[in-house]
Order: structure tokens, then sequence, then C-alpha cells
């Protein structure tokens, strides 16, 4: 069996026409590829604006300045999850407060949230972590009826539905990562969401230098969160077999599920209301109490099979400063999920060899 690697990105071909295109027309910053693939994202999610950005990380950085949030303002974030929206929170001077996450979906949940909130919170960050969506409209009714900001961070989840809404779309405003290992790819890039106006402007305002109008002329402190008219194209001959990409994602998912037999493995819940498009396939053992994932990993590359760890929990990175006791769930999860390789070029054979290896695992 040859190497399998954990993720590998699908080139279809209109890609490097497109890029080409792109570099032809000399229009590098700016150009059509941009505008065609903003409004083509707008239509396909049903949102008023969508706004192209360099990366997921500056999707939600642009995203929390159009908020003007003040020093010391409160924002929830999952304990369990990439840390992203975390790591700019606090380059922010922002006060974080970390919601455990459901044992079952891996997500963040409503009844974790209102633990969390205070009289300063402003903002609530939901994470739709490995393409799993979990309680977003209660989750949303919540925040609406506190007057708090609801931010999707779904980075992971490009394509699933929660009740045939699509993810990113239901909050006041959602991101995504099109980092290379995600559904679809920019390579490195980012998208942001809204249907609000008033919040379109500032985070228009805040991707290109605080600039309108006036060349040179800055408005606010802006930051450049720009993506590139060749990367916007390689996105747009990507979102053109978007459909081919869902449904291999779900098969390679699907076969998973039926080939897995080891009763020790516990995969994570989807609710029926879920229409889910998997990012990776995230598993841990219910025997596996010692954290062992390094040596599992290890063991999977002796196989020639590239795994990948779950995320660290907020209480397991100094830079937070969290008890373990807060987010137990989340601590859990980070210390025992195991996450198994997808992406479009996986074939039959290499997952069936992935599943008899699992099955055969014993600890």
């Amino acid at each position: 069996m040859n190497f399998i690697p954990w993720s590998k990105p699908k080139i279809f071909g209109l890609e490097k026409k497109l890029v080409v295109r792109a570099i032809n027309t000399s229009w590098i910053s700016g150009g059509e590829y941009i505008e065609k693939l903003e409004n083509s994202l707008s239509n396909y999610f049903k949102t008023k604006y969508a706004f192209l950005v360099s990366n997921g990380t500056a999707a939600l950085h642009c995203s929390l300045l159009s908020l003007e949030l003040k020093k010391g303002d409160e924002i929830i974030i999952p304990g369990y999850g990439y840390m992203a929206a975390a790591n700019i929170s606090k380059l922010m001077n922002l006060k974080i407060k970390f919601a455990d996450v459901d044992l079952n979906s891996f997500c963040v949940s409503l009844s974790n949230i209102k633990k969390q909130i205070t009289k300063k919170t402003k903002v609530v960050v939901v994470t739709h972590t490995y393409g799993n969506i979990n309680e977003i409209y209660t989750i949303k009714k919540f925040c609406r009826s506190k007057n708090i900001i609801m931010i999707e961070d779904a980075a992971e989840s490009f394509g699933s539905k929660y009740q045939k809404r699509l993810s990113g779309a239901i909050g006041d405003i959602g991101t995504f990562s099109l980092h290379a290992t995600k559904n679809i790819t920019t390579g490195e890039g980012g998208l942001i969401l809204t249907n609000s106006k008033k919040l379109a402007v500032k985070i228009k305002l805040y991707r290109s230098h605080g600039v309108v109008k006036k060349r040179y002329y800055h408005i606010v402190p802006g930051h450049n969160f720009r993506l590139t008219n060749f990367q916007a194209g390689m996105g747009l001959a990507q979102f053109k077999n978007i459909n081919k990409i869902y449904k291999k994602r779900k098969q390679i998912y699907n076969l998973y599920k039926l080939n897995i037999k080891n009763k020790n493995i516990v995969f994570q819940e989807i609710e029926k209301k879920v229409d889910f498009i998997p990012w990776t396939l995230a598993i841990y053992f219910k025997n596996n109490q010692n954290n062992k994932i390094e040596k599992l990993i290890k063991w999977f590359e002796k196989y020639k099979i590239e795994t990948r760890s779950g995320f660290f929990s907020a209480d397991r990175l100094p830079i937070y400063k969290i008890n373990q006791k807060e987010i137990p769930n989340s601590n859990f999860l980070s210390k025992n999920i195991i996450c198994l390789p997808i992406f479009y070029d996986l074939k039959k054979k290499e997952i069936l060899y992935i599943c008899e290896k699992l099955n055969n695992l014993k600890f």
C-alpha cells in the first residue's frame, strides 16, 4: 500500500486555466474573479453580502474588528476546536470565556454557553467542528434575546446544512477557511458572510486599509485582508465542482461508517436535522483513557497512514490560563480524538485498508 496522506486538495483542471487568465490580465490584487466568486457565493448561501479575504483567521479578525469591540468586552468561544477565534480575541484584548462542548456532537451547546453569559458578553462564536452543526437555531434565538452577536466559525463546514440552511448563513456573521485542506480551496483564503448592511460596510472598510474612495485616506485603522485575483480564479473553478466534492466526501464518510466494526470506536454524533459534509472523520476509543494518541498516530504511520490528533483544548494551552475542570468535555476530546483521512481522491481500497487496521486494533 502506498502512503495515504491525511488530506490532499483535488485539482480538476479549470483551476490552472483561470489562474493563468487572471495573471495574464495583470489584475493581480483585484480583478474580475474576485467579484464573480463573491457574487456566486452570495447567491449560493442566499446572503446579501459575501467578502473574500486572505484566510479563515483573517475572516474572523475582520469580522471582530467590524463590531468595534472595546478592551475587556466579553466573547464566548468553544473550549474545543481550532483556536483561531480565541487567538484573535486575545490579540484584540477581549475577555475570553470558554464554553464547554457537547461530548457527543463535539460542538458547543446552549446550556454551556449560558453558564458563561454575563452583562458584558458581546459576541458568541459557534464553531462547526469537523463539519458538524449543533443547536444552531436555539443558540441564535438566545443570542438575539440578549442582543448578542453570533458568529459562525464555519471554517470546517462548507456545504453542511442545518434544517436545509447552509452553515455560515444562519448567524449574524459567518466565516470560512478556503485553506488547501478544506472542502473547496483557493490555496490560502477565507470568506465572510452577512445579511447586515451596517456590518457589511464595516467589514469592507476594515478589509482594505480603512480606505473607501479617497486614496490613502484612512477612515479607521484598517488591515489588508484582501484575496488575490488568481486565488479567486482558483476558488471559482473549485466552486463549479462543489456538488462533485460533496458527493465524494459523503461517499467516503459512509464507506468508513459501513466498514468500521471495532465496537470501541465512538463517532461524532450528527443530528438528523444536519446534512453533514465531513471535513475529516474524527473518532475516539472508549478504552483509550491513557492519552495514547501520539502512540496511535505513530502506529498508523507504520502502515503508511497519516492521521491527526484532535485540537488542543483551551485548558491545555498555557496562553489561556483556564482550569481543566471548567471544560472537562473539551479536555477529554482533545486528549482522545484521532482524525482519519478524507479527501477527493481517496480510493475505496485505501479506505478498506484503513478500516481493516482499525478493526484489528486493540488496547
